[in-house]
């Protein structure tokens, strides 16, 4: 974080695209109301958790670790959701589109389309600066669409990351800062 008295409150904005694996796009490509995959509800989260392994004597007096593992996630719930994001989201889903109808096929593992997907979350902050949260990946914990007399149907994919170059980099948090 850029002041350490500031205190971030709010939700943002989540925006996605293919992604090839080669070039992330620029912010104003990809930051476009064709690309917002839906409008969010109960706000965003991102979650880093490491493994690691670690060897010691019986008595703790030599001990060594190393990092095993990452697992990074991307979780948020969309009370609105753009009419492609669902093939995004599962990728298993087909959409076709009849005169005055839409369907979408769910299921069947020969149908997973192998794609890709980049998720950028964004917040504003209260003056203005942006906070950039970028990961690609696969939503791995299915979806559930449920349709009640007393609250509104969400969305709830978790995005799983996977390396967005090189180097194995799972997340990019970008924050806009005022000039020095």
């Amino acid at each position: 974080m850029a002041k350490k008295e500031e205190i971030i409150l709010g939700s943002g904005d989540l925006y996605y695209a293919e992604f090839d694996g080669a070039t992330i796009p620029e912010d104003s490509t990809l930051e476009v109301e064709e690309k917002r995959a839906g409008h969010i509800k109960g706000g965003a989260s991102i979650e880093y958790k490491p493994s690691f392994y670690e060897a010691s004597d019986d008595f703790k007096r030599v001990t060594k670790s190393i990092l095993t593992e990452e697992v990074a996630t991307m979780k948020l719930g969309l009370i609105t959701w753009a009419e492609n994001v669902l093939e995004a989201l599962i990728s298993t889903a087909r959409k076709s589109t009849t005169s005055g109808k839409v369907t979408y096929k769910i299921g069947g593992i020969k149908n997973a389309n192998g794609k890709k997907y980049l998720w950028r979350f964004v917040h504003t902050k209260d003056d203005g600066k942006k906070i950039r949260i970028t990961v690609t990946g696969k939503n791995q914990s299915g979806v559930s669409i449920t349709f009640a007399k007393d609250k509104e149907t969400t969305v709830d994919p978790e995005i799983t990351a996977e390396p967005l170059d090189a180097e194995g980099t799972l997340i990019i948090f970008d924050e806009e800062v005022q000039a020095e």
